[in-house]
């Protein structure tokens, strides 16, 4: 009975070095680096690739100003003067009185103004004629906002092209405005030449002269296309890559790929061995890690949904 005992002991501690001895061969590195207290290697910041869209537009921040500051003056002359009714630097909505006369018609608001000043008789001293009389108003029934934008993305906008505009005041609602005007002399500058367009936005009331606007025109858009994070991007012209990671494996493998238009913080790409759902290593500093993503040099904003 004590030889089986010590038989079966014995093959106990054989099988129990074999099996520290494969766990030593497989794992030894990695045990004698926790042990010696060095610290493991962290996987990398990645993020998934994914189907979506692209918006890449030309963006940027103005001034809300008149449409037009004009001088409205009487349509006849020898009216005499009953009362000045309009406010200064109030809005008046066409066709509230600005002047009544003695004999009892009225002078109204051709369109919505701010009346900013004028030059009329006092009461009773005179008569309102149109050649020494007027009120100067500016025009607010739209209104518009200069932007200067580079001479690099003139190509890309045209007048009549679509901006939408967020208020300062209000940045979740948009208004629908439209360039009206391509200033065709440019300004010229260290950083290149810029050139001043027009937007004009219809105005409901709610904008004020003087508002700060962020104006965002879409020249360009990719919609069911592969997207990764710009900073996933590597390489310049055509010699773009992404380093795909397996976090099981710990593998990196460089894949090719194509990049189109950016919105900033996406780009789209293509490549045969690019798929959705792969996870693309990320440059962790947060730049473009020298790519040059995109085939034209445009501001951009968010993406859509």
């Amino acid at each position: 009975m004590k030889s089986i005992v010590g038989k079966s002991l014995v093959v106990v501690l054989l099988l129990a070095l074999a099996g520290g001895l494969a766990v030593w061969l497989a794992y030894g590195d990695e045990i004698k680096g926790a042990v010696a207290g060095e610290p493991q290697e962290a996987p990398p910041l990645t993020a998934p690739v994914t189907r979506g869209s692209v918006q890449q537009a030309v963006t940027g921040v103005g001034e809300v100003k008149p449409l037009a500051t004009e001088k409205l003056k009487p349509a006849d002359s020898w009216h005499w003067l009953e009362s000045f009714d309009a406010p200064l630097n109030k809005r008046i909505a066409a066709g509230e009185k600005l002047v009544t006369f003695a004999n009892g018609e009225t002078w109204v608001a051709p369109y919505d103004l701010v009346v900013t000043d004028y030059t009329l008789p006092e009461k009773n001293k005179g008569a309102v004629t149109k050649d020494d009389h007027f009120i100067e108003v500016q025009r607010i029934d739209d209104v518009s906002i200069v932007l200067p934008v580079s001479e690099t993305d003139l190509a890309a906008l045209a007048e009549g092209q679509e901006v939408k505009v967020r208020l300062g005041a209000d940045e979740a609602r948009a208004y629908d405005g439209v360039i009206s005007n391509i200033n065709e002399v440019g300004t010229y500058g260290a950083t290149g030449s810029k050139f001043a367009i027009t937007v004009e936005v219809p105005n409901d009331g709610s904008i004020k002269l003087g508002m700060s606007a962020n104006l965002s025109i879409t020249v360009d858009e990719a919609t069911d296309v592969l997207t990764v994070p710009v900073s996933a991007v590597n390489g310049a012209g055509e010699n773009k890559h992404v380093e795909v990671y397996d976090a099981e494996t710990g593998e990196r493998r460089m894949v090719p790929v194509t990049a189109g238009i950016t919105d900033g913080t996406v780009v789209e790409v293509s490549g045969e061995d690019l798929h959705e759902g792969d996870d693309v290593v990320l440059d962790e500093a947060g730049s473009l890690g020298g790519a040059d993503v995109g085939d034209v040099a445009i501001v951009s904003t968010a993406p859509s949904a």
